[in-house]
């Protein structure tokens, strides 16, 4: 986590002695004087406009990505001016059985926020280390590197600073001039960069042209950072064909490769903007011999919870979700009820009385579990 700067501590101490005024994280950053953004960080990473973080904050409104029934969120705050200076703040809160967040977590991170920075501020006056921002706070967390190197580049391009190094040497690599096989060099934070530029430097016609050519892995890692981005339909195509060709087995011949191929061009073309495409992906997919592995159920319900609202797919979901073992078929079914909205057809498809036996067997289990967790 990023150290607070000077002018952060400065405005920090001011704020720290009015802590009894703060009724909000929101209210915090904007007593500052900062800007900021907030960013979704569980199922995918998204941006939270202010206004909903906001309702988000004050209970108005159930948190809409719950994952693992948390609030996964990265906040960018700044100096108008010092954009420099600025610093992510990677936070998870919990929320309740309804949906909504919890208050009383986010008021304790609040506490410890202050705290730590107090903290720093006297390590600062007599001359000593200056811990990291959020110190040792139960609320912090650290994102996967790939999340991670999503989110700076997110910042970077939203506050208007310099692109990584590593970005252009990911452009060549798209341009296939040293070959495609010459891939391990290729660092996340570069995928990470020309994703979130797709829009620049015709890196969308690169990336069309170099996904088709590029090895197992790369395509993997690219694939896997598209999952942030919105997919036009000739980028969303252009993946669809290497998922087909996995399915069919002309691509990598290794089952573990295969499955990890498979998870991540899935997670890619949950970003399509085409419902129609997405949903005849999530039947092919199910209808194959990938839909027994764990790693592709958990990227459909976590990526593909949009498209679920129809009852058929549900259904066949569900229908597959059933050979798991128990654990996973109760933390998947959980996950999914979280999501607003999703309870209820979840639960019609559960207890629909043409539900198969085993579906009936491990939704009886589940049921137990949630009557006597102990057992």
């Amino acid at each position: 986590m990023p150290e607070f700067s000077d002018s952060t501590m400065a405005n920090t101490n001011t704020m720290q002695k009015n802590r009894q005024k703060f009724d909000s994280i929101t209210h915090f950053i904007q007593t500052g004087g900062f800007e900021y953004r907030v960013f979704e960080m569980g199922r995918k990473i998204l941006p939270l406009s202010k206004d909903l973080f906001q309702q988000i904050e004050n209970q108005q409104v159930l948190y809409p990505y719950p994952f693992q029934q948390k609030a996964w969120l990265a906040v960018l705050i700044w100096q108008p001016g010092k954009e420099s200076e600025a610093v992510i703040w990677f936070l998870q809160f919990p929320v309740d059985e309804l949906g909504y967040l919890k208050q009383e977590a986010r008021d304790a991170f609040l506490i410890d926020l202050l705290e730590q920075a107090g903290k720093n501020i006297q390590a600062k006056q007599k001359g000593n280390k200056i811990l990291d921002g959020l110190g040792e706070s139960s609320f912090a967390f650290k994102p996967r590197e790939d999340r991670l190197a999503m989110i700076h580049a997110l910042a970077s391009k939203a506050l208007g600073q310099r692109v990584s190094h590593y970005y252009q040497a990911t452009r060549e690599y798209l341009l296939g001039t040293l070959g495609y096989d010459q891939w391990p060099f290729l660092g996340v934070q570069g995928i990470a960069d020309v994703v979130v530029r797709l829009d620049e430097e015709d890196n969308e016609t690169l990336l069309i042209k170099a996904v088709s050519r590029m090895p197992g892995v790369p395509l993997e890692n690219f694939a896997n950072a598209l999952e942030y981005a919105a997919l036009n339909d000739l980028l969303a195509e252009a993946v669809l064909k290497q998922l087909a060709k996995v399915l069919i087995g002309e691509r990598e011949k290794n089952p573990r490769d295969d499955v990890r191929l498979v998870a991540a061009l899935l997670s890619a073309l949950s970003a399509s903007n085409s419902q129609k495409l997405r949903q005849k992906i999530l039947h092919e997919v199910l209808q194959s011999s990938f839909s027994r592995r764990i790693e592709v159920l958990a990227v459909i319900s976590g990526r593909f919870w949009n498209d679920l609202r129809s009852k058929g797919l549900l259904s066949e979901f569900l229908g597959k979700l059933v050979a798991q073992e128990q654990f996973a078929f109760n933390a998947i079914v959980t996950d999914l009820m979280m999501i607003p909205g999703m309870k209820e057809p979840v639960m019609d498809v559960l207890r629909s009385p043409s539900r198969g036996e085993d579906l009936a067997e491990k939704f009886g289990a589940f049921m137990q579990q949630i009557r006597d967790p102990l057992t």
